[in-house]
């Protein structure tokens, strides 16, 4: 069954900045916006203070009193991998500092949390100290029996306070209001990081904090926190301190999951959330998750290898269980067509409680509906359920309208779960069902998938793709951007190999042409993409590696027919490339390891090629060369060429390249008269435009009149244009300029909103050009002010505004072509409206 979904604009584009190039540039201007829009800094560098987390004094001084005095700590934490990574980081840390110190993590069954046995379990155990782990803030029963047992507990816990907190020795959680700490949503292993952090303060040693970052990393994406402020910089660094861990066990691991390269690979926060993490996460589900912990923490490389054996053998039954729970889920869904519901629920004594809430979470993302999946355990007469729900729907708040029926439950707004006798499951169902029937609106089934940019489709290039990376890592508040293409054409649609679940397509987009689409979960579409001539697609980017080789790919979100996705408003400019920020890299691979500078980039009706001494090496990919050519041909654009970086793979050569773009300042003849040489230059800058009035008054004082000039003058008149043809002469004439200095000696100087007039005035020379924008006098000046005149069937549009009239053709706007502008100031002379941008003012 195909989602119902509506496309949503995340972002308007600010064409101004575009336009008027008032960027310092540094990165393409759409990742410019996605930092600024997302608030994302770039800075990893720790400016945080962990003493500013109430209580965090307390706790360090109990702690050192404990390895002083030789006392026994436990380490009690969750079952999941936040809980795992927590006390193993602790555990590591604290062993590190010279602790007597042991860990305790519950089995599944025992629940989450603290729960009495195990702390009067660990009181016989003659422990002295306890520090939870992920787990402890609203443990208040449990808290209060260990201050029974005369047992002191430091909680470390990131979990919402609902009351009361425990009275336990020290409370460190980063959403208690106490704190000076601002941000507070850190994951457990990130709230322990804080108390190690604080300890290795104390003893100077923050040095040694780095090797403990890729631990941190793991348990902070795997339990989907914010991955902003500084849990981007934890899993940042510690994506870095992953290739070369310290510990034995993740080293093993990484070398087991990730055999040709898992030292030197670049580790991406999807790689912990979607192939390591599970494996971790598969202990706690399906047996102990102390082994997991064992990984961590464990010296010797053979018993590390017998643990990664284990884990895998669990994460292979673990997928095995939640494949079979899915499919028998979704038959039963497809026949009893639950999906017509307000929510989804599947009850079955075959499930198993440990993977209940992950195939919750793919029912979900099949149907877009609320989903809760049980395991009905027929001995205990109740059932156990997990819960997942949609953005505006809080589905605690559902089962709150339910809790008479109810045994327990808890959760938060998007995840929950329940315990419920067997004999209410049809009264709970029908009762929420309906509550969500006449508590919500029906637009919240509805998914909206947010649009980052229609993408032009040159942008997909090696060089975009790596700059994207700088947003990584990807995670809850900042996803990875989805763009979308519209009206593109479509061919060889096919499933993947063996799998009618899957799509597989290549698209074309005005020319260009992207080989093997991939549509995860997109088999329900076949048949709208099959009956549709043109098509819109929403998309992810990714840059994968292939036999050593860059592929930029288009992992597709979703499909819709164009002609039924008019109500998607977008904000898209045809720029033409004129938005492509040079310098720009590419990767070629060429046969031959000799490869030197200079090179040269040749055009041809194949593409672009890359020459040496007339040779060709490698062709430029046809994508890349397509969009050069236009700049080339259209804009009058010169590239230059240089080897960046060369690497030898073991299947070709990489060749990194650096393509920039010159501006050519050299005449293509040799003319000696100067009414000849101005022919040429206007032809070299503006080509087949004619110089406007007020740049033919400015050039005609300063060369024929031989005038110190003056001219006031708004800059989208042409002010560069003017500055340019100065230039240009110079270079052929062989004489100086400066621009807006005074001090060097030259032949001719020119100020451009110059504001120190009387430097201006001291200078002796007569080969002197003032622009400004603001009326100003200067002594001995020939002032020029410019006066213009707009044709009456010409209207201006602001930049937010003319994505409204995008599709006429009568719209003229700075970056279109030349034959373009000329067929809008065609239509101007022929009395028919025209909109614009002011830069249109450049041509009266």
């Amino acid at each position: 069954m195909k989602k119902n979904t509506k496309w949503l604009l995340e972002n308007k584009t600010n064409y101004e900045e575009i336009f008027e190039d008032k960027r310092e540039k540094k990165l393409d201007f759409i990742i410019e916006d996605l930092i600024e829009n997302r608030n994302l800094s770039l800075d990893i560098n720790f400016d945080f203070n962990p003493f500013d987390l109430k209580d965090m004094d307390i706790a360090t001084q109990r702690i050192f009193e404990a390895i002083k005095n030789n006392q026994k700590i436990y380490i009690y934490g969750d079952y999941d991998v936040d809980g795992i990574t927590s006390v193993s980081l602790l555990y590591l840390a604290l062993s590190e500092l010279g602790a007597n110190v042991n860990y305790y993590i519950p089995l599944r069954d025992e629940g989450y949390g603290l729960n009495k046995d195990a702390i009067q379990n660990l009181k016989n155990e003659n422990a002295d100290l306890v520090i939870s782990v992920d787990c402890g803030i609203n443990s208040i029963e449990d808290i209060n029996f260990a201050n029974e047992l005369n047992l002191d507990f430091i909680i470390t816990d990131h979990h919402e306070i609902t009351g009361d907190i425990p009275k336990a020795l020290a409370i460190i959680n980063p959403k208690r209001e106490e704190n000076i700490y601002s941000f507070k949503y850190l994951a457990g292993v990130g709230t322990a990081f804080m108390l190690v952090y604080a300890l290795y303060i104390k003893m100077n040693k923050l040095n040694d904090l780095e090797k403990y970052l890729d631990i941190v990393a793991i348990g902070t994406v795997a339990d989907i926190v914010p991955l902003i402020s500084d849990n981007r910089k934890f899993v940042k660094r510690g994506l870095e301190t992953l290739r070369n861990s310290k510990w034995i066990g993740i080293k093993q691991l990484l070398r087991k999951i990730f055999p040709d390269n898992w030292d030197t690979r670049e580790y991406f926060a999807y790689d912990i959330g979607y192939i390591i993490a599970p494996i971790f996460n598969a202990a706690g589900r399906l047996e102990d998750a102390k082994q997991a912990v064992t990984l961590f923490i464990e010296e010797d490389g053979f018993r590390c290898l017998s643990i990664i054996e284990k884990l895998l053998e669990n994460n292979i039954e673990r997928k095995n269980i939640q494949k079979k729970i899915l499919e028998m889920s979704i038959i039963e869904i497809e026949k009893k067509q639950l999906y017509n519901k307000n929510l989804i629920l599947v009850a079955n004594k075959s499930f198993h409680h440990g993977v209940i809430g992950i195939v919750a979470s793919k029912i979900l993302d099949k149907y877009y509906k609320p989903t809760i999946i049980m395991e009905i355990k027929e001995n205990e007469g109740i059932a156990t359920a997990s819960c997942r729900s949609i953005d505006g729907l809080n589905i605690v708040e559902c089962l709150n309208s339910v809790s008479d029926i109810l045994v327990k439950y808890g959760g938060h707004s998007g995840a929950a779960g329940f315990t419920i006798k067997i004999e209410n499951i049809e009264e709970f169902y029908q009762r929420i069902d309906s509550y969500i029937e006449e508590n919500f609106d029906k637009d919240l089934f509805i998914k909206k998938l947010k649009i980052e940019k229609i993408l032009a489709p040159y942008k997909v290039n090696y060089e975009f793709l790596k700059e994207l990376e700088i947003l990584e890592p990807y995670g809850a508040k900042n996803h990875t951007p989805i763009f979308a293409f519209r009206n593109c054409q479509y061919e060889n649609l096919r499933f993947t190999k063996n799998s009618t679940e899957h799509l597989m397509l290549d698209i074309k987009k005005d020319g260009y042409y992207f080989k093997n689409c991939i549509f995860f979960g997109g088999g329900d579409y076949y048949d709208i993409i099959s009956s549709s001539k043109n098509i819109d697609i929403a998309f992810k980017l990714k840059l994968e590696i292939f036999k050593d080789r860059y592929m930029c790919k288009l992992q597709l979100e979703d499909i819709k027919n164009s002609n039924d996705n008019i109500d998607f408003q977008d904000d898209y400019l045809e720029l033409n490339g004129r938005d492509i920020s040079f310098p720009l890299e590419t990767v070629v691979y060429p046969k031959r390891p000799d490869i030197e500078e200079p090179l040269n980039l040749i055009f041809n009706d194949y593409g672009v090629a890359i020459t040496k001494d007339r040779i060709i090496i490698e062709n430029i990919d046809n994508n890349l060369a397509k969009i050069l050519t236009v700049l080339k041909n259209k804009f009058n654009y010169k590239f230059t060429i240089k080897i960046k970086k060369k690497y030898l793979k073991s299947e070709n050569i990489n060749l990194h390249l650096e393509i920039d773009v010159i501006k050519d300042s050299d005449l293509k003849s040799f003319p000696l008269k100067d009414a000849l040489i101005f022919k040429e230059i206007k032809n070299l800058l503006i080509r087949d435009f004619e110089y406007n009035s007020i740049q033919k008054k400015v050039l005609a004082s300063i060369f024929k009149d031989k005038k110190k000039t003056l001219v006031v003058m708004d800059r989208k008149r042409g002010a560069t244009t003017i500055i340019d043809t100065i230039k240009c002469y110079c270079k052929y004439r062989n004489l100086s300029f400066s621009i807006n200095n005074e001090k060097e000696k030259v032949d001719f100087y020119i100020f451009e909103n110059f504001t120190e007039i009387e430097k201006i005035n001291s200078l002796i020379a007569n080969n002197i050009l003032v622009i400004s924008n603001e009326n100003i006098e200067i002594n001995g000046f020939n002032k020029i002010i410019d006066d213009y005149s707009v044709p009456k069937n010409v209207e201006y549009l602001d930049y937010n505004d003319i994505t409204i009239l995008k599709r006429n053709n009568n719209l003229y706007y700075p970056f279109l072509t030349d034959e373009e502008k000329n067929n809008i100031l065609e239509l101007i002379n022929k009395n028919k409206d025209v909109f614009s941008t002011r830069e249109i003012i450049v041509h009266f």
